[in-house]
């Protein structure tokens, strides 16, 4: 019976290269017609928008705008205004090796906005803009599953573990809702600033589809129809379900999730009386999901027959092995303190929060995360009766306990906030608590020689030509396969009349008693 090769093809996700560019934004923003004459900048903020992501070789094409949001003082009744600007961006980021069969994922963060008023009612901004770039390919690797054939045959295999993406795609929905105010609210003048997240819930995978249960929270802040025009803010939450369609996939896999809120709109309305009492807000929700299934494998890495002489193929391939996943859920806490400014936080009108990792690394069996949770909080101001802002940022450590995991293996961390709430604890400090979700992948390449052919040759193993025992010492690296494989003989034989306990495990200097058996036909 001739040497029969069973061959299976492994699909596997490899991280080709991370890297992280800061690129640097500095504009003049002119007044628009009719814009009223700024006196004073009381808030900028703003969020990165990725408008395209291009891969070509050895780089990434990223084009996108920072959408910056101004609250001013002006002097039309020394009211505030709120004013909405673009800064458009277009950047390369270059990577030895990537071509546009890769994919791309790019993660913007707004590390630093500075601004100052200019003449003529302009604005200079300056920003610093991180982006941390992730490159992965689709590899298909050709493996040798088996090999069957007649008497004497020995096969080693290699186990990997790996995850096979089954699909991806990403879906969009509108959620909107319309709110009317409490009664101890006054009526709406002018809408100053919308901030909406999306915030996943719950998420199932079903048969060809990944539900998605979530909610978006709006916080609003608007200038009130009162004596004195205060600015009042109110927030107003938004529960959602969607479906992400992606053929193939079932209850039993393992899903990834991601949520962002896009193109934010409002409408003020009025209410049965008349009064402009209502806000009717829509957010467009993208949801990108990835769905995987943990594997295991077998693989043959090396053949030979005690029988008959084999010519074998081998190929080195490395392979992204994922030893383990998990998912874990922590507390961020921080305190903001006002003290310093001498000031009575008299309202809150919007706390921001933006944790970002900044050192991952294996230690003991553990995933030790680090990280900064910057805060930055909107507020009016007691005695002053100015809106504030103040920003600091707080030190976060996770450690998250995994079985079998070492130094050398790699850990990559993809985190999500959850959920954001804070408590005025006194007049001057404000407690915040963000909840965040690590999804943990461990992984590390693996670099196998394996099987590609096997053809048996006519001519039969010398056994006869060896004494009837021999001694052998184990040396360096040897394995039993090793020596087995040398002496034409099997593994289980050498356990059996050396009463091995620990064949994995074998020691420098330990003999090994190797005994020559023949077939005679009579």
């Amino acid at each position: 019976m001739p040497i029969e090769l069973i061959k299976d093809i492994v699909k596997i996700d490899q991280i080709v290269s991370r890297d992280k560019k800061d690129i640097y934004l500095d504009k003049k923003i002119e007044a628009s017609s009719g814009e009223p004459k700024i006196i004073k900048i009381l808030n900028v903020e703003g969020d990165v928008v990725l408008e395209n992501i291009e891969i070509h070789n050895d780089k990434v094409k990223v084009s996108g705008y920072l959408d910056m949001r101004t609250l001013y003082m002006g002097e039309e009744e020394n009211r505030i205004y709120n004013k909405r600007d673009k800064v458009n961006f277009n950047e390369d980021i270059l990577i030895d090796g990537i071509n546009e069969d890769m994919k791309a994922e790019i993660i913007p963060n707004v590390e630093n906005i500075d601004y100052r008023l200019l003449e003529d009612n302009n604005m200079e901004i300056k920003s610093v803009i991180s982006l941390d770039g992730k490159i992965t390919k689709s590899n298909t690797i050709d493996i040798l599953k088996n090999v069957k054939g007649e008497k004497g045959l020995q096969v080693l295999k290699e186990k990997i573990k790996y995850n096979e993406v089954v699909g991806e795609n990403s879906s969009t929905t509108i959620v909107k809702d319309a709110f009317e105010l409490p009664e101890n609210f006054p009526d709406i003048i002018d809408i100053l600033r919308i901030d909406i997240k999306a915030f996943e819930k719950e998420v199932k995978v079903v048969e060809d589809k990944v539900i998605v249960a979530g909610e978006i929270k709006g916080n609003v802040m608007y200038l009130g129809d009162d004596e004195d025009n205060r600015v009042k803010n109110i927030k107003h939450e938004i529960p959602f379900t969607h479906f992400v369609d992606i053929s193939g996939i079932n209850k039993d896999m393992n899903h990834l999730v991601k949520l962002y809120s896009l193109e934010p709109s409002y409408e003020i309305k009025e209410d049965v009386n008349g009064r402009l009492r209502v806000i009717d807000l829509e957010s467009l929700i993208k949801i990108d999901a990835k769905i995987f299934e943990n594997k295991e494998m077998k693989i043959t890495v090396d053949t030979y027959s005690t029988e008959k002489k084999i010519d074998l193929s081998k190929e080195s391939v490395s392979i992204n092995e994922n030893i383990g996943s998990i998912v874990n859920k922590e507390i961020i806490k921080g305190v903001l303190d006002v003290s310093d400014d001498y000031e009575i936080i008299k309202d809150i009108y919007n706390i921001d929060v933006k944790p970002m990792i900044t050192d991952t690394r294996i230690i003991d069996s553990k995933v030790v995360i680090e990280g900064i949770s910057s805060i930055n909080m909107l507020y009016l101001g007691e005695e002053s009766g100015e809106i504030k802002t103040v920003k600091s940022d707080f030190p976060f450590k996770s450690y998250i306990d995994m079985d079998d995991i070492t130094e050398d293996m790699n850990a990559q961390i993809d985190l999500m906030i959850e959920d954001i709430e804070y408590n005025k604890i006194s007049s001057r400090e404000v407690e915040v608590e963000s909840k965040i979700k690590l999804n943990t992948s461990i992984n590390r390449i693996k670099n196998i020689n394996i099987v590609t052919e096997a053809v048996e040759l006519e001519d039969e193993a010398d056994v006869n030509q060896r004494p009837s025992i021999v001694i052998y010492t184990v040396k360096n690296n040897d394995t039993l396969w090793d020596i087995a494989k040398k002496f034409d003989t099997t593994m289980e034989e050498l356990i059996d009349v050396n009463e091995i306990m620990t064949p994995d495990n074998i020691m420098p200097g330990e003999k090994i008693f190797i005994i020559k058996t023949v077939d005679v036909t009579i």
